[in-house]
């Protein structure tokens, strides 16, 4: 049996893919001034297996028995990168962000961590299925300190400054009821936010208004990009068949943007804070949103399940609890910050597409046989049609 999969010695984590601008045309290149604005990412059809994990004696019988090569089919998203490569270069972008791990090894999709067996589909940490019970707890230390944490600092780069992010993923063509699932479907809504109308205690600071998890997006963008799919004869839902996971990048990043924003407009009225340690350290901790600073994770326990402050450190920890409240009184005072960060057109719009498999690739059975360019592209382009559209009429009208 041939491997689908590379084993990476030197492949980066993460990088940015360079396209060809001058394939996009009249009707779906954005306007120069919004090119720098607009992020396309493809998490989880990378393809490369570290060499020091396909090496580890701990994956031998997954090898051997050929249950690591069903996993890895069953959980890359065929497809996905090809269509942000088409949509990239449809947009006139210089490029795109591809995740190389590949997913069967690490889903940065997710929360960090390991999940337990028959975890539920929304509900897996980073490291999930049969490699979480296979690798050691130093490979799964490894994995995410030298694979997730650098494909944070990517994206979290590639992100800053943005106005629009555009995750292209790939899915199943059926359900386990065996039920079809539509051709496109575009999710914008936490799965927690859904059932509950908040999310759950503790994933993100208490300070993060729950609402801000309705939508990752603007509705005209998300509704211009369904009707844009559907005039072009392409079956669109919404949020179905699941909604955003809690731990996806597209949740992730609401209350990191929300904080950016609380930060800027604090400091504005209180510019002195900008140089206060205390003040850093809490920012730290509100920012931590990939949940990936033991410091902040420390002084989360500290200010909200009333741990003791480490050995040496109670006088610091004191102020930065002064300072925590002094950030909590300020959007107090401010509760229009709010509906204002969460209306405004300056609010990051953060929208994931997802395409059924069998339109962009071919298989035999379960087997992955090879890429639907053409039809990648009649996607893609009608996703960029959307998105122009968005940005030259839309988003000016309701200035």
């Amino acid at each position: 049996m041939s491997e689908l999969w590379t084993i990476g010695r030197d492949t980066p984590p993460i990088e940015f893919v360079s396209c060809d601008p001058s394939l996009g045309t009249d009707d779906t290149r954005l306007p120069e001034s919004w090119r720098d604005l607009v992020v396309v990412d493809s998490l989880h059809d990378g393809d490369v297996i570290p060499a020091e994990l396909a090496s580890s004696p701990r994956l031998g019988p997954l090898l051997d028995s050929g249950a690591l090569h069903h996993d890895f089919c069953g959980m890359r998203d065929w497809g996905a990168d090809m269509v942000a490569e088409e949509l990239a270069a449809a947009l006139g972008l210089s490029g795109r962000m591809r995740v190389n791990v590949a997913r069967v090894v690490m889903d940065f999709n997710r929360f960090p961590g390991s999940s337990p067996p028959d975890t539920a589909h929304t509900r897996t940490y980073a490291i999930s299925g049969r490699i979480a019970e296979a690798l050691s707890h130093g490979e799964k230390r490894h994995v995410l300190e030298t694979y997730y944490d650098a494909v944070s600092v990517g994206m979290e780069r590639a992100i800053d400054g943005a106005r629009i992010k555009l995750a292209i993923h790939t899915y199943d063509e059926h359900n386990h009821t065996q039920t079809r699932r539509p051709e496109v479907s575009l999710l914008s809504r936490s799965e927690s936010y859904q059932l509950d109308s908040r999310l759950p205690a503790g994933i993100f600071d208490p300070l993060f208004p729950d609402q801000l998890a309705e939508s990752s997006t603007n509705r005209l963008l998300r509704d211009r990009v369904a009707l844009v799919l559907e005039k072009s004869g392409f079956y669109v839902e919404h949020n179905y068949p699941y909604l955003l996971p809690d731990g996806s990048l597209e949740i992730r990043c609401q209350p990191w943007f929300f904080f950016r924003f609380l930060k800027k407009e604090f400091e504005r009225h209180h510019p002195e804070s900008a140089h206060n340690p205390s003040m850093a350290l809490v920012w730290e901790l509100l920012l931590n949103t990939n949940l990936r600073h033991s410091r902040s994770a420390s002084l989360a326990g500290y200010l909200h399940r009333f741990l003791r402050a480490p050995t040496g450190r109670e006088r610091q920890y004191m102020e930065a609890r002064t300072a925590y409240d002094n950030i909590v009184a300020f959007l107090h005072a401010r509760p229009e910050l709010v509906s204002e960060y969460r209306h405004s057109t300056d609010r990051v719009s953060a929208l994931t597409i997802e395409v059924r498999k069998d339109l962009v690739w071919e298989f035999d059975g379960h087997e992955p046989v090879g890429p639907n360019r053409k039809r990648a592209r009649e996607v893609a382009r009608a996703i960029a049609r959307a998105v122009r559209t968005f940005a030259v009429e839309d988003w000016a009208e309701s200035l």
